[in-house]
């Protein structure tokens, strides 16, 4: 019974990733992608399933490698056993030291934003150095809809976090493989596989506006995965027409 729930969650996980990377063009014929691995749950369900469709051939031959960016912060349960993990999965994985604490400029606090920034960073640095075409990070749908709360709410805008970003001062582009799954799933993936216990966390999750974010997308959907799937389809699904719109824009 329990191989079969494992093996439907796979199967669901692998079905929705193959959906974003096509729908999405993420990836193109040997193409070498950097997975960004910190450690957590998303990021173990990204490693595991990537390196089953490199390994597959997928429909186009792509290369992966992981890279940990190791902080002087984080919370590992088991030390790096989850990089041993990720190797036997048939991934090179790579470790940098990032001491992102001694970064802070005085006078200012830690916080989620410089943390991202500073991993980023150094994920950047890596694949401008081994000349990767793509970054793969482990943001899912609930992250994308949760991004797209925060910056109504915070900046006034409809935006989030894309599935497939390029940028103009970079010559990679950062892809988000799991835009279709959804948090649940990946918690379901992770459970079934037992590495629950391997899995890294960071205490500034539960600290950062993204938990009132995640809150919001609960109560919006009261946790139906049919509604987080129609907001996510509703991202690229605009009716203009019944968008206000002020007087100047329309001249």
């Amino acid at each position: 019974m329990r191989k079969t729930i494992m093996a439907d969650i796979e199967k669901r996980i692998a079905r929705k990733m193959d959906k974003a990377l096509l729908q999405f063009g993420m990836l193109k014929k040997n193409d070498h992608v950097i997975i960004g691995l910190s450690g957590g749950k998303d990021s173990l369900a990204l490693s595991y399933h990537l390196a089953q469709k490199a390994a597959a051939g997928y429909p186009v031959s792509f290369t992966i490698e992981a890279v940990h960016v190791r902080t002087d912060f984080a919370t590992y349960p088991v030390g790096d056993d989850f990089l041993k993990i990720v190797e036997r999965w048939g991934l090179k994985v790579t470790v940098i030291d990032v001491a992102v604490e001694d970064r802070l400029k005085e006078g200012c606090k830690l916080n989620c934003w410089w943390c991202s920034t500073q991993r980023r960073l150094e994920l950047a640095k890596y694949a401008g150095s081994t000349g990767a075409a793509k970054i793969a990070l482990g943001h899912h749908l609930d992250d994308i809809l949760e991004t797209f709360l925060m910056n109504m709410a915070a900046r006034g805008e409809m935006s989030t976090m894309l599935p497939t970003m390029s940028y103009d001062r970079y010559p990679y582009t950062v892809i988000r493989p799991l835009a279709w799954t959804q948090k649940a799933e990946i918690e379901d993936f992770v459970k079934e596989m037992g590495l629950e216990s391997f899995a890294c966390s960071c205490e500034w999750d539960t600290r950062s506006p993204r938990k009132a974010a995640r809150r919001a997308l609960e109560e919006l959907t009261s946790g139906s995965a049919g509604k987080k799937d129609a907001m996510f389809r509703a991202l690229s699904n605009p009716v203009n027409r019944y968008l206000p719109v002020t007087v100047s824009e329309r001249i």
